[in-house]
C-alpha cells in the first residue's frame, strides 16, 4: 500500500464516490469527512438514531440511506452487525492509496475561498 498524498482533490473523490465496487459504508465515510468538520472516530461511532437524513445534502442522504437501509438502531458505519472499525476505514482508504484523514483535509481545502 502506498500513500499518495495527505489530501485528495474532489475529482479523486468523485471517482471513489462512483466507483460501486467499494463497500457503500467506506464510500459513505469519506463524503461525510469531505463534507464535515466531524473527525473519523466519532463518526465511526455513530449509531442510526444520531442521524437526522435531511440535514444533509442530496448525494450524502443518498448514500446514507443507501447505507441504513430498513434499519432503525445499531452501528451506522455497519459492517453486518458490527461497527467498521478503525483498522478496516483506514485500509479501505490505503487500498486506494489515501490515508484517511486526506477526504477531510480535503473537504476542508475544497471549501477555503480562493
Amino acid at each position: 500500500m502506498t500513500l499518495t498524498a495527505d489530501t485528495i482533490t474532489a475529482e479523486r473523490l468523485e471517482e471513489l464516490l462512483a466507483d460501486q465496487s467499494i463497500p457503500v459504508v467506506h464510500r459513505t465515510l469519506w463524503l461525510l469527512l469531505w463534507e464535515g468538520e466531524v473527525p473519523v472516530l466519532e463518526l465511526l461511532s455513530l449509531d442510526v438514531g444520531d442521524v437526522a437524513l435531511d440535514s444533509f445534502g442530496e448525494r450524502a442522504t443518498a448514500l446514507l440511506s443507501e447505507l441504513i437501509g430498513d434499519r432503525d438502531s445499531g452501528p451506522l458505519f455497519s459492517v453486518g452487525s458490527r461497527s467498521l472499525s478503525w483498522d478496516e476505514a483506514v485500509q479501505a482508504a490505503g487500498d486506494q492509496g489515501h490515508g484517511i484523514h486526506a477526504f477531510r483535509t480535503g473537504g476542508k481545502r475544497s471549501r477555503q475561498p480562493e
